[in-house]
């Protein structure tokens, strides 16, 4: 267990509240080789900062006793038996400790051995939290990357993050039900939960600083755009002043879609094209990776629909997409994509944020469609929020307000650039 002591700062700490007695009781559980067979629970207290090889990790602090937990407590229950490769039989489950809580939860087998079926666990004294998906767990690790903090690689500090600071999940009363997530259609006309989402911290201001720009030979051209129909290329003079350009940032993203794992055959003179098998999963999974990096991407870009490009005006927004670069690779890697597709992903996918210069009358056209479209979208979160209000749909709110933060706080970038161009 780390020594608390070297800590530099504490983000959050529950140890303050009511201690009381935690059982987590199951039935039997099968058992591939009693050597490789492990059993319990761990409960967290803390995060907090401590000083690394690379700069500042967020870590975890652990509760010293098993069978008490102060209230607003996070429990994460565990069972897993296999062998050395594999883990054949696989259960886990989150907690939040609430004095009066008692409940029976089913917890799905994750192992290898599908012939096993769920378990049933009784608990007391503990709320059951719902299952993180892999866009919450980005959605944590790209707000710790904003905040300068790096994951530790020996704590679940993604998953605490999330239920801590976004869920806020030692907030809620006892006698309100955390509401279930909203559901969202995937194209394959599958149905995956949409996490709900609540404002934890207003994103750090971002700082806008201009810079002489350096005479170009040649302006660089965007790769790709996820939605452009045509990508412009900046106009330069012939031989432009340093003082007269100014310097943007494009967004070059190339994704996968559910398309590159498809199977293609012709019936009755008709193409049809279908998942099947490990290639539906893959598809499934693609999607969900999309929809996690335009969800992360929108935070720092502007997207101008007249102009067919994402445009950022921020060092911030360059760090950014590296960030979500490195993630979407992460995720592709852990795919089974090459036995399905010959593809080198790490060649032929990423996210870049591409310096351009531009004449100030371009610029200002357009910063000015940016800000214009980043208006109309706060306008409409606004809107929606007021009618999630009135309907009384929690996650919805909580996803909303979110939203709306981060729109305040690019709209607000955008402009301060605008007004620092020169004359």
């Amino acid at each position: 267990m780390r020594t608390w002591n070297y800590v530099k700062n504490e983000i959050i700490n529950v140890e303050k509240g009511k201690v009381v007695p935690i059982s987590i009781t199951v039935g039997k559980l099968p058992v591939y080789h009693e050597k490789h067979t492990v059993k319990g629970h761990v409960t967290y207290t803390a995060l907090g900062l401590l000083e690394g090889r690379k700069g500042l990790y967020l870590v975890a602090k652990e509760w010293k006793s098993d069978k008490t937990a102060p209230v607003g407590a996070i429990v994460y229950f565990r069972y897993i038996s296999g062998s050395n490769k594999y883990d054949y039989y696989k259960y886990k489950g989150w907690f939040v400790v609430e004095e009066g809580a008692e409940s029976e939860v089913e917890l799905p087998q994750l192992g290898k051995d599908k012939s096993a079926g769920p378990i049933k666990v009784r608990v007391k004294n503990l709320r059951p939290l719902p299952e993180l998906t892999e866009e919450d767990l980005a959605k944590s690790e790209a707000e710790m990357m904003n905040r300068g903090w790096f994951p530790s690689e020996y704590d679940p500090v993604k998953q605490l993050y999330y239920y801590w600071m976004v869920l806020k999940v030692h907030e809620v009363p006892t006698e309100e039900a955390v509401p279930p997530a909203e559901e969202v259609e995937t194209q394959e006309g599958e149905v995956t939960p949409a996490p709900p989402v609540e404002i934890e911290v207003k994103p750090k201001e971002l700082e806008v600083e201009l810079e002489a720009a350096p005479t170009p030979t040649a302006v660089p051209t965007l790769e790709a755009a996820p939605t452009p129909t045509a990508v412009p290329t900046a106009v330069v003079p012939p031989t432009p002043a340093k003082a007269e350009l100014v310097k943007v940032y494009l967004l070059s993203m190339r994704l996968p879609s559910k398309y590159l794992v498809q199977k293609t055959e012709v019936k009755e003179n008709e193409e049809v094209r279908k998942w099947e098998g490990k290639a539906a999963e893959v598809a499934s999974r693609l999607e969900g990776i999309r929809r996690a990096a335009y969800g992360l991407v929108s935070r720092i870009f502007a997207h101008v629909e007249e102009y067919g490009v994402w445009i950022a005006v921020t060092e911030e927004a360059v760090k950014e997409a590296m960030r979500i670069s490195e993630w979407i690779r992460k995720e592709l890697d852990g795919l089974p994509i090459k036995e399905l597709k010959n593809v080198d992903i790490d060649s032929v996918y990423s996210v870049k944020a591409i310096p351009v210069y531009l004449e100030p009358e371009h610029a200002r056209e357009l910063l000015n469609a940016a800000i214009e479209h980043l208006s109309e979208d706060v306008a409409e979160l606004s809107k929606r929020i007021e009618e999630a209000e009135k309907e009384q749909k929690r996650s919805a709110l909580r996803r909303l307000q979110e939203d709306l933060v981060y729109k305040r706080s690019l709209l607000e970038a955008f402009r301060r650039f605008l007004s620092q161009l020169p004359s």
